[in-house]
C-alpha cells in the first residue's frame, strides 16, 4: 500500500474521510435507492484502490502515476454515470430492453475497473480466478458434458449481466451488502481499536493467561480471540497481536515455526468469532434470510470450541517441551478496572441488536460510544486528528472489501447463468452415495481447493454456491450448512500451499512459511473438526433445550481436548502411539452425534485424564519454570 505525503496525501485522506462520512450518514439516515447507493459506494472507494495500491511491485510507493490517475478518473466517471441514470436503469427490464452503446461502454469501463482494483488490493490469484469464471461463461456453450451451458450470450448481454442486473454483477446484492452494512462495521472496528480497546484486550489476555505454563502462547490465543471480535480479519489480527506475542514465545523456548503457527492459528479464528465475523455473518444473513443476530448467537459455541482446541494443544505442547511462564510486566487490576469502560461499545451494540435495531444502526451507535469512552478510559482520546486518521485507515480496508465483493458479483453471475452450481451439487450427492459424512468431506475438499489464495469472503461465496445446496438436499440445516462452508473458507488461510495468515506469522517469527503452515494446521485440528460437530449436533448452534446444549458442548470440549493431546503426543505425561490412537478413537466417539455414546466416551476420557495426571505427577504438576532467557 502506498504512503502518500504532502498535499496529495491530505487530498486522498480527505476523500477517504468523505467516504467514511457518507457511510456514517447513510447508516443513520437510511440508505439510498439500491443503484444510487451502490454507485456512490463504488464512486468513493474504487478510485482509492488505484491511488493507494500500486499496479506492480516496481510502481512508485510515494506517488500515484498517470496511469493510476487515469484509472481513478475512469472509475469515478463510470460510477457517476450510474448515479445520474439510476432511475432509468431501475425502470428498464433485464434481458428485454436493448443494451445501448453508452451502457456497453460504461459497463465495460466499470467491470475492468473493478477487476483491476481487486487485482491490486487483493492479489493476482483472485484476479485470475475471477477471469477463469468469466471465461467459462463465454466458452460454456461449446464445452462437452456437464460443463456445457445451453445458452450463449452476446457481448452487450454479457455487459448487461455484469453491470445492469439488480442482483448480480458489480452492482448486485454483494455490493449492496458492502455499501449498506459492511462499511459501517469496518468503521466501527477501526474506531474500537484506535480508542484503546486493542491494548485493553492485550492487557486482559496477559492478566488471564500470562502467569500459566506456555504463557505467551496462551496470551496469543486469548488476545487473538478478543481482537478478532473487533477486526474480523485473520491477517490483521496476526500482525496486531503477533508483534507482541511471537517474540515472547521465542524468548521462553518456542521454535520460530511453532511460535508463528500458534499465532496464525489463533488469529485465524478472528473471522469466526462473533459479533463481527468479518463479512461472513452479513453475507450469510443475506443469502439465507436468517437474521444477523441469530447467526452470531449460533456461532458462539463453535468459536469457543475452536479456541479451546488451540488452547488445549498449546498446553499439552508446553508440558511436553517443559515451556515455562512469561517474563513481562503484568497489568494491574486497578488499571484494568479503570479502563473497564472500554467494554461499553460492546454493550451498546448488543443492546441495540437485542432491541431490534438494524445491524448498521447498532454499529453506528457503538462507534459513537467508542469515541466518547476514549476520552474517559482510553489511553489515546479520539481527537479530531485521530478521528480523521481512523476514518482514512478504515476506508483503506474498505477498498479491499468493496473490490472483492464487486468482483465476486461477477463470479456469482457466471455461476448462476451456466448452471455449474446445480451440476456440482448433483455431483456431490452422487459421489457421496447418500452418506452425509462423505458429502461433508467432499465439500470440505472443494472449499480447501477454492480457498487457495482467495480471500475468505469470495471463497465462502463460491463454496456455498456450489456446495451449500448439496448439503441442504442431504438434510443438513440451512444455517449449519452455511457455517460449515464458512469455517473451511476461513481455515484455508492457515493450510498450505497458500496460507496467507500462516505466512504472516512466519514472517513475524522469521520461520519457514510452509513449515509454519503445516504446524498451524496441526494446532488447529480441533477447529477443523468443529464444523462436522455442529453439522450433526444442532445443540452446538444453540438449538434445543439448555440441557442438550450443555451436554453437547461439554462432550465436544472434552473430546477436542483429548484429541489435541493425541495430536501433541502428550497429555500430563508422554503418550505412546497405542495410547494416542486409543485417544483419537474415543475422542471421535465423544464428539459424535449419539448423546449416550458422547456421555460415556467423555467419562472415559475424563477418567483417563485423571489417571494420566497422577501418573505424571512428579513432572507434570510441578511449578512451571521460568525461562532462563527471559
Amino acid at each position: 500500500m502506498r504512503k502518500l505525503d504532502g498535499w496529495v496525501g491530505w487530498a486522498v485522506g480527505g476523500w477517504a474521510a468523505a467516504a467514511a462520512l457518507f457511510h456514517i450518514w447513510t447508516a443513520y439516515a437510511g440508505v439510498w435507492e439500491p443503484r444510487e447507493m451502490r454507485g456512490a459506494h463504488l464512486l468513493f472507494l474504487l478510485p482509492l484502490g488505484f491511488l493507494l495500491f500500486p499496479a506492480t511491485a516496481r510502481s512508485p510507493r510515494d506517488r500515484a502515476t498517470v496511469v493510476d490517475l487515469a484509472w481513478a478518473a475512469a472509475a469515478l466517471g463510470a460510477c457517476g454515470w450510474v448515479i445520474a441514470n439510476a432511475h432509468a436503469l431501475t425502470e428498464r427490464w433485464e434481458g428485454v430492453h436493448p443494451v445501448t452503446l453508452t451502457q456497453v461502454l460504461i459497463g465495460t469501463v466499470l467491470v475492468l475497473a473493478v477487476l483491476e482494483a481487486s487485482r491490486r488490493s487483493v492479489g493476482l490469484w483472485f484476479f485470475v480466478t475471477t477471469l477463469a469464471f468469466l471465461a467459462y461463461l463465454v466458452a460454456a456453450p461449446w464445452l462437452p458434458g456437464v460443463f456445457r451451458s445451453p445458452r450463449a450470450y452476446s457481448y452487450p448481454r454479457l455487459i448487461e449481466m455484469f453491470f445492469l442486473y439488480a442482483d448480480e454483477g458489480v452492482l448486485g446484492t454483494l455490493t449492496g451488502i458492502s455499501s449498506n452494512i459492511l462499511m459501517i462495521f469496518i468503521l466501527f472496528a477501526s474506531f474500537m481499536l484506535h480508542s484503546g480497546v486493542g491494548q485493553f484486550f492485550m492487557d486482559i489476555s496477559i492478566a488471564l493467561a500470562g502467569r500459566f505454563r506456555g504463557g505467551p502462547a496462551k496470551v496469543a490465543v486469548v488476545s487473538s480471540g478478543f481482537y478478532g471480535t473487533v477486526s474480523g480479519s485473520s491477517v490483521a489480527d496476526c500482525y496486531a497481536t503477533g508483534t507482541f506475542t511471537i517474540p515472547l514465545m521465542k524468548r521462553i523456548g518456542y521454535r520460530p515455526e511453532i511460535a508463528g503457527a500458534i499465532e496464525a492459528c489463533a488469529s485465524c479464528g478472528g473471522p469466526l468469532m462473533p459479533p463481527i465475523m468479518g463479512a461472513g455473518a452479513f453475507i450469510m444473513a443475506e443469502l439465507t434470510g436468517i437474521p444477523y443476530a441469530q447467526i452470531i448467537v449460533a456461532a458462539v459455541l463453535p468459536a469457543v470450541l475452536y479456541y479451546a482446541g488451540i488452547m488445549a494443544t498449546v498446553h499439552w505442547e508446553a508440558l511436553r517441551h517443559g515451556i515455562g511462564t512469561m517474563h513481562a510486566d503484568m497489568p494491574s487490576i486497578a488499571s484494568m478496572l479503570r479502563r473497564g469502560l472500554l467494554f461499553a461499545p460492546f454493550a451498546t451494540i448488543l443492546y441495540f441488536l437485542h432491541a431490534g435495531y438494524s445491524p448498521s444502526k447498532a454499529a453506528l451507535y457503538s462507534l459513537l460510544t467508542a469515541v466518547v469512552v476514549s476520552w474517559f478510559a482510553g489511553q489515546s482520546p479520539m481527537t479530531p486528528r485521530r478521528v480523521f486518521d481512523t476514518m482514512g485507515e478504515a476506508m483503506r480496508s474498505g477498498v479491499i472489501i468493496a473490490s472483492v465483493l464487486a468482483a465476486s458479483g461477477l463470479i456469482v453471475a457466471a455461476m448462476s447463468r451456466t448452471g455449474v452450481a446445480l451440476a456440482f451439487s448433483s455431483a456431490i450427492i452422487n459421489l457421496s452415495g447418500g452418506y452425509v459424512v462423505v458429502a461433508l468431506f467432499l465439500v470440505f475438499v472443494v472449499i480447501s481447493v477454492l480457498g487457495t489464495g482467495i480471500p475468505t469472503t469470495p471463497a465462502y461465496i463460491l463454496a456455498v454456491t456450489v456446495g451449500g445446496a448439496a448439503l441442504q438436499n442431504m438434510g443438513i440445516d440451512l444455517l449449519a450448512a452455511h457455517l460449515f462452508v464458512f469455517y473451511y473458507a476461513v481455515l484455508a488461510d492457515v493450510t498450505p500451499p497458500v496460507a496467507v495468515t500462516a505466512f504472516a506469522g512466519a514472517q513475524l517469527a522469521g520461520a519457514n512459511p510452509m513449515t509454519t503452515g503445516w504446524q498451524a494446521t496441526r494446532f488447529g485440528i480441533g477447529g477443523f473438526l468443529a464444523p462436522f460437530l455442529f453439522a450433526f449436533q444442532p445443540p452446538l448452534l444453540m438449538r434445543g433445550a439448555w440441557a442438550e446444549i450443555a451436554v453437547a458442548f461439554v462432550s465436544a470440549l472434552v473430546g477436542i481436548a483429548a484429541l489435541s493431546a493425541a495430536v501433541a503426543g502428550h497429555m500430563f505425561g508422554p503418550l505412546t502411539w497405542p495410547w494416542r490412537l486409543g485417544l483419537i478413537a474415543v475422542s471421535l466417539a465423544a464428539i459424535g452425534p449419539s448423546l449416550t455414546v458422547s456421555l460415556a466416551s467423555s467419562a472415559v476420557l475424563l477418567a483417563f485424564g485423571i489417571w494420566d495426571a497422577r501418573r505424571a505427577r512428579p513432572t507434570g504438576w510441578r511449578t512451571p519454570p521460568r525461562s532462563p532467557r527471559g
